[in-house]
């Protein structure tokens, strides 16, 4: 078994100095590439490779829209029962509101 060993050893030796210079092209390597049957790593380091591109004008708008919901209490657009009443020079504002708002 030893000079099996040593056989094959030999033989791999040979072909890996034969094999030093030779380098494929890259239409060879495409061609192979093309013909192989895509494994499921190579599909998901595809799908994780794909760029995106994001229009910016949009994407700052939908931030800011974002960021200004977020922000705002909850009741600021809600419509309210307002009566004003002007007299002589002032106003009374009567507001019907039944909830008390969270602080």
């Amino acid at each position: 078994m030893n000079e099996l060993d040593k056989l094959g050893q030999e033989i791999k030796s040979i072909f890996e100095e034969d094999s030093k210079g030779i380098a494929l092209s890259p239409e060879a390597i495409n061609n192979i590439m093309k013909s192989s049957k895509p494994t499921l790593r190579m599909k998901l380091r595809e799908f994780l490779n794909k760029e995106i591109e994001i229009p910016l004008a949009p994407a700052i708008a939908g931030l800011a829209a974002l960021l200004v919901i977020s922000i705002l209490p909850k009741g600021v657009f809600k419509d309210r029962n307002v009566q004003v009443i002007d007299i002589g020079g002032s106003q009374i504002i009567i507001r019907d509101d039944r909830e008390v708002a969270d602080k």
